[in-house]
C-alpha cells in the first residue's frame, strides 16, 4: 500500500474533528431557545470539551501505542456520535437542567472521542514520513483547520433547514460515518525500528525541554483558542460600529479556517526548513502584533485579514509541537509524549474561550480580552527565544 494513502485518510478524519472550530454558531440558537443572554455559561463547554480531550489525549496515545491505530479511531467515532445524538435530548429541559446534560453531551463525551481519534493521526503520519515530520504533520493538519470551512456552511444551512437539536443528530451521524469508513486502512509502519533519541515517556516528563516546550503550546495556543471559542460573537460586537459584519459571520468562518488549515502547511513545512526555535520567534511574534491591531480594529473589516494571522498561526502550532515532540523524544512514543505536551493546549482551551467571553460579560467588551490574548502571546516568544537549538533525534 502507498503510504500517500494514510494522510489523505488523516486529512479526512482531522476534517470531522475540526468542527469543533464552529461550536460558536450554536450559541445563538441556544440563546434564543432558552432566553440567554449572557454567552460565558454556552462557552464553557467548548472548554470542557478542550480540557477533556487534552487530559485523555495521553492514556488515548498509550492505546494507539499499544493496539495500533483501528481501536482508537472506532471507538471516539462512536463516542462522538453519542455525544451529539444525546445533545438532541436537551430540548425537553428547562435551561438550569439542560446546561447540565449540555456539558456532558457536547463537552466531556466529544472530549473523550476527540482525544481517542487524534491521538491517531499526527503520530501515524510523522512514522510514515521520518525525513520530514514537519511538512508531513503540517498537511495532515490541515483537515482540522479545514474542517471548520467544510462544517460551517452545513452547519448554517442545517440551521436554517431545521433546528439546533436536529442538527447535532446530523453531525453526530457523519462524524461516525467519515471516521469510521477512514480508519478501515490505517496501520503503522510494519519496519518501524528502534531510533537513536528514542525516550520513555518517564523520560520525557523529568527533561527540562519538554516543560519549556509545555509552556510554549500553552502560552502561543491561547489567543487562537480565546478568538476561535467566541467568533461569532466577536462579529456582533463589531457588528455595533460596523453591520455589515453581521451577516459576514459565515463567511469570517471560512475564511479563517482556510487560513487555519494553510498554516498548518506552511509553518510545519518552515519548522524543517528553518528550525524549531526559529519557526517559533516567528510564528509567536506576528500573532502578538497581530492581537495588539485587531484589539483597535476588530470592529472593521480588518478582522479579517488579522485574525487570519492569529488563525494561521495557531494552526502553525498544531505542526509545529507534534512534529518537534516527534523529532526531540523519538517515534516509538510519538503517540504519548505528545499527548503529554497536548495537555497544554487543553488547559489553554478550558481557559480561553471561557476567559475571553466573562470579559465581555463583564466589561460588554471584547477589547481587554484581546489585550490579555496579547500579553499570554509575548510570554509564548519569551519562552521560544530561551529554547535550545532542536535537531531530530537530539
Amino acid at each position: 500500500m502507498n503510504r500517500w494513502i494514510f494522510p489523505i485518510l488523516s486529512i479526512a478524519i482531522l476534517a470531522m474533528l475540526g468542527g469543533l472550530y464552529t461550536f460558536s454558531l450554536f450559541y445563538k440558537p441556544l440563546q434564543d431557545f432558552y432566553g440567554l443572554k449572557d454567552v460565558a455559561p454556552l462557552t464553557l463547554a467548548f472548554s470542557i470539551t478542550t480540557l477533556t480531550y487534552s487530559i485523555l489525549i495521553i492514556p488515548a496515545g498509550s492505546f494507539y501505542d499499544r493496539f495500533g491505530p483501528k481501536f482508537p479511531l472506532l471507538t471516539g467515532a462512536f463516542i462522538i456520535f453519542l455525544g451529539y445524538s444525546l445533545a438532541s435530548t436537551i430540548r425537553g429541559y428547562d435551561w438550569e437542567t439542560a446546561r447540565i446534560f449540555y456539558y456532558l453531551y457536547l463537552g466531556i463525551l466529544p472530549g473523550i472521542g476527540i482525544a481517542l481519534v487524534d491521538s491517531v493521526p499526527r503520530p501515524l503520519v510523522a512514522k510514515w514520513f521520518p525525513e520530514k515530520p514537519g511538512t508531513a504533520v503540517g498537511i495532515v493538519a490541515i483537515g482540522f483547520g479545514a474542517g471548520g470551512a467544510l462544517i460551517a456552511p452545513l452547519v448554517g444551512y442545517l440551521l436554517i433547514a431545521t433546528d439546533i437539536f436536529h442538527t447535532f443528530i446530523a453531525l453526530g451521524l457523519l462524524y461516525l460515518t467519515v471516521i469510521s469508513i477512514c480508519s478501515i486502512p490505517m496501520r503503522d509502519p510494519l519496519n518501524l525500528k528502534k531510533e537513536r533519541g528514542s525516550h520513555r515517556l518517564s523520560e520525557v516528563l523529568k527533561s527540562e525541554i519538554f516543560y519549556k516546550l509545555w509552556f510554549a503550546f500553552l502560552f502561543s495556543t491561547f489567543s487562537g483558542l480565546l478568538i476561535i471559542g467566541n467568533a461569532a460573537t466577536i462579529l456582533l460586537e463589531g457588528a455595533k460600529v460596523t453591520p455589515q459584519l453581521r451577516d459576514s459571520i459565515g463567511a469570517f468562518m471560512v475564511v479563517t479556517s482556510i487560513s487555519n488549515a494553510l498554516g498548518r502547511v506552511l509553518w510545519g513545512a518552515l519548522l524543517d526548513r528553518i528550525g524549531v526555535r526559529k519557526t517559533m520567534e516567528l510564528n509567536f511574534f506576528t500573532s502578538s502584533v497581530s492581537l495588539i491591531l485587531l484589539s483597535q480594529l476588530f470592529t472593521t473589516p480588518l478582522i479579517f485579514p488579522l485574525a487570519s494571522i492569529v488563525y494561521a498561526n495557531y494552526g502553525g502550532t498544531l505542526a509545529i509541537f507534534p512534529a518537534t515532540s516527534s523529532m526531540v523524544f523519538g517515534q516509538r512514543v510519538a503517540g504519548r509524549a505528545y499527548g503529554a505536551l497536548f495537555t497544554a493546549w487543553g488547559i489553554s482551551g478550558f481557559m480561553a474561550p471561557f476567559f475571553g467571553a466573562l470579559i465581555r460579560d463583564l466589561t460588554n467588551s471584547y477589547i481587554f480580552a484581546f489585550y490579555s490574548a496579547f500579553f499570554v502571546s509575548s510570554l509564548a516568544l519569551l519562552i521560544s527565544i530561551k529554547l535550545p537549538k532542536m535537531t531530530k533525534g537530539s
